[in-house]
């Protein structure tokens, strides 16, 4: 592993870079969740239980929200200064309609086990608030 700051080689559980002093924080990043169900509970009377495992992954990146929520900010911006404040206005407001709606699509696919990309959410909902407010700007 290297420091972020210096570059510098450094072992993999260090908690700080023994070159810089630069302290390293481990992130650990969730690709996919699982769910696990046990059966064995529900004919005891225990009910039905789910238990979620998640398996981590260093080798894909996601966007994070905020670098999500800035590129919503451009393409709002970007419609104001193609159609108009309004446009601008209603680009934020279907983006939020759509942040809502994935959000719950992305639950509710988790909740089956076949989690979606919520990078592919986000770019289909900025195509269709681009398309839609187009559509009535025009």
């Amino acid at each position: 592993m290297n420091c972020p700051n210096c570059h510098a080689s450094i072992p993999d559980d260090s908690t700080s870079c023994p070159s810089c002093g630069q302290p390293i924080l481990h992130v650990r990043e969730v690709v996919d969740a699982e769910l696990v169900d046990r059966p064995h509970q529900e004919r005891t009377g225990g009910g039905f239980h789910q238990r979620v495992v998640f398996m981590q992954s260093h080798s894909s990146q996601i966007l994070p929200s905020c670098q999500m929520g800035i590129i919503t900010l451009a393409l709002a911006f970007a419609m104001g200064l193609k159609f108009g404040l309004l446009a601008c206005i209603g680009f934020l407001v279907f983006s939020g309609i759509a942040r809502v709606i994935t959000f719950a699509v992305q639950v509710q696919t988790a909740m089956m086990g076949r989690p979606v990309n919520p990078l592919l959410m986000q770019v289909i909902s900025w195509f269709c608030c681009w398309s839609l407010v187009a559509w009535l700007a025009s």
